[in-house]
């Protein structure tokens, strides 16, 4: 399976991709790789402040490309499990939602590169404020997204919402073990 997993920063991706790795290859028998984008640009692309949108959306879009060459495609193809935080809904909701590109025509550039579709989607779904003030108790200094402030994270989350396809986790109000459970449920009705 190649599952993905969606979200602001701060919901809870990388505590809830690790759980998940474990339960599914303990649940499947079946090798269970972690892994998150950006992947082979992230430094660059995490502190690169001040490019235009359209740049960054290539950076990803490559990063991508990488990502799926070197990682995932020969992890599924050896008949592993792959969890990954983010894929493309990120780059649409970063990229259309946080910075303004049109939602449209990123589609269109994403469909072009005929990346592979996760088999199941998961969108944490946190109140945008809870997030970031769990962002910054995480850590002092901020990478290029985090350091853009909750008007961000808002309108990141609100184009996430408009997206489909998913298993929406609504974890606000919800402590990491009923996230959890939420999750294996609906993965089960999908095994």
């Amino acid at each position: 399976m190649f599952i993905t997993i969606e979200g602001i920063d701060g919901c809870g991706k990388s505590t809830q991709s690790k759980r998940l790795s474990e339960w599914l290859e303990g649940r499947t028998h079946v090798k269970t790789i972690r892994t998150y984008e950006p992947y082979s640009f992230r430094e660059f692309i995490l502190s690169s402040r001040g490019i235009s949108p359209m740049s960054e959306l290539l950076l990803f879009l490559a990063d991508r490309a990488e990502h799926l060459k070197r990682i995932i495609l020969p992890e599924l193809n050896e008949g592993h499990n792959v969890i990954c935080e983010r894929y493309n809904d990120s780059t649409l909701a970063y990229q259309c939602g946080g910075h303004g590109l049109n939602l449209s025509y990123v589609k269109n550039i994403i469909a072009s590169c005929k990346f592979p579709e996760p088999d199941v989607k998961i969108l944490l779904e946190i109140n945008p404020e809870l997030a970031y003030s769990r962002v910054l108790e995480r850590h002092n200094s901020q990478d290029k997204f985090e350091s853009e402030g909750l008007s961000l994270m808002k309108r990141v989350s609100d184009c996430y919402l408009n997206l489909e396809g998913y298993i929406v986790i609504h974890c606000s109000d919800m402590k990491e073990d009923e996230v959890f459970a939420k999750i294996k449920l609906e993965l089960e009705k999908r095994l």
